[in-house]
């Protein structure tokens, strides 16, 4: 890959990237491991791309795995974490309604928290999704269905009503 084009994938979709590591990873300092890991593995890789979109797909595909091998490691599965959430976020104040939102999201399974981040925030249609994650669209529909309910019942023993939005 040349250059130009690596640092144009950089620019459109590191933040798309490094997103999709948070929600997949325990730690920032894991996503921030994970995230180099990818963008490397961009830089060395030998085939030619088609598009941005095809370079897009590669790159949230090669994260999910990235993440999930770093996941899998021995002492990785046997960390517990100090504190409050696992999930520190300075972007989001710690009592506004969008921090309990990404909190209550981050305690869905990840199959289910990935569909909803890739469905709603990164546009992918359920088709896609299933490409993208190498399973059937019934499935994607399932995992987005099962996602919004748990969701919907979270928040809603929180006291929250639709007035959120559809969810």
């Amino acid at each position: 890959m040349d250059h130009e084009t690596f640092n144009q994938a950089i620019d459109l979709h590191a933040d798309m990237v490094a997103r999709l590591l948070m929600l997949r990873c325990r730690q920032p300092e894991d996503a921030g491991d994970c995230f180099q890991s990818v963008f490397l593995k961009l830089l060395t890789y030998p085939k030619p791309f088609q598009d941005q979109e095809h370079i897009k797909a590669w790159l949230i595909r090669t994260a999910i795995h990235e993440a999930a091998s770093l996941n899998r490691q021995f002492w990785k599965r046997k960390v517990v974490l100090l504190g409050d959430s696992p999930y520190p976020d300075a972007a989001v104040p710690e009592d506004s309604d969008a921090r309990q939102l990404l909190d209550e999201l981050r305690t869905l399974p990840e199959p289910q928290r990935e569909v909803l981040y890739l469905y709603y925030y990164e546009g992918y249609s359920v088709d896609e999704l299933a490409a993208l994650l190498g399973v059937r669209p019934g499935t994607v529909k399932s995992r987005l269905s099962r996602a919004r309910a748990a969701l919907k019942q979270k928040l809603e023993t929180e006291g929250y009503s639709h007035e959120m939005g559809r969810i």
